[in-house]
């Protein structure tokens, strides 16, 4: 019997202990599942409809563009607003958020880790605009997402609706003032316009005044595009000088003499020879008249007398003598 009250006892006190330490521990928080790339671009379309702006429109560009950042990033394991190729948003024409961590909703993405000047410009900056996003897990379990958006309108500055420590209803906190900019300054000699900063003027109401965009003000000052910081009474560029144009010399150059070509000869068609015609000769008869076999006969008996007559006449006076 004593045996059974000790172990009732023993059970008690470790129930009574783990109650303690349930009550002492704080209470953790439970981890929202990763969104979508559109259930980002409706939580920001949301808070945009709060500051009572028209929500941006989906660029299919720009999707493509924040799914492949959001994957870029899941594959290094690390956030980072510079590309694989070295670019970055304000080199590509827009600007961008980017939030990871653990199982991470797009509610405390938009709401909590966005919820910065800086962040909120992107979000509620711009009156009107083109958005994409994009959404990647890594093999650790970490989510990262992208936004971008590609301004069409004025610039709007944003008034952060903080909620305080403790719980209760948000508070307004209202950003410094846009001190508008006056357009005084005229283009130097060489086309360029430079604009000294007046307190509380920033990167984007200058940009508006001048009717140029941020990013083109960034790039002309040389200024970090993730923290564009600009000071009272610095001089910056709103305008760059022109690029002398080379203009070429014009050199008269005489052109290479004309090689005269030499007559070539033609050999002339050969004149037809002159065929000498036959021309029929009259034959003059002959003197003695042609003889007939007969005479021809007794001409050559006559001839033989005669030589034989002149022989014997050659050889008589020898043998009379004798």
């Amino acid at each position: 019997m004593m045996k059974i009250d000790s172990t009732k006892t023993f059970l008690l006190r470790v129930l009574i202990l783990i109650m303690v330490l349930s009550a002492a521990l704080p209470a953790l928080p439970v981890q929202a599942q990763a969104g979508s790339a559109y259930d980002l671009i409706a939580e920001v379309n949301a808070l945009r409809a709060e500051y009572g702006l028209q929500p941006y429109q989906v660029d299919g560009g720009l999707m493509a563009s924040a799914q492949a950042h959001s994957e870029y990033q899941a594959s290094i394991q690390t956030g980072t607003h510079t590309r694989a190729d070295g670019s970055s948003p304000a080199s590509l024409g827009f600007t961008e958020n980017i939030a990871y961590g653990g199982s991470m909703s797009v509610s405390y993405a938009v709401r909590s880790i966005w919820s910065d000047q800086l962040h909120m410009n992107t979000m509620v900056g711009y009156e009107s605009g083109y958005v994409g996003a994009g959404v990647a897990t890594d093999a650790s379990g970490n989510v990262y997402y992208t936004l971008q958006v590609r301004s069409t309108g004025g610039y709007v500055p944003p008034v952060i609706q903080s909620t305080p420590v403790g719980g209760g209803a948000p508070v307004a906190v209202s950003t410094p003032q846009v001190v508008k900019v006056e357009l005084t300054n005229t283009p130097n000699p060489d086309g360029s316009i430079k604009h000294k900063v007046e307190p509380g003027q920033t990167i984007w109401a200058i940009a508006l005044a001048y009717g140029i965009s941020e990013v083109e003000l960034i790039q002309f000052n040389y200024l970090d595009a993730q923290n564009p910081l600009i000071y009272p009474g610095q001089v910056i560029i709103v305008q760059p000088a022109y690029t002398p144009t080379v203009t070429p010399t014009i050199t008269n150059t005489l052109p290479p003499p004309t090689r005269t070509p030499r007559p070539t000869f033609t050999p002339r068609p050969t004149r037809p020879t002159a065929t000498l015609a036959h021309t029929a000769t009259p034959t003059n008869p002959p003197l003695v008249p042609p003889l007939n076999t007969a005479s021809r006969r007794g001409i050559g008996i006559g001839i033989i007398l005669v030589c034989a007559a002149g022989l014997a006449l050659s050889i008589l006076p020898s043998v009379l003598k004798k």
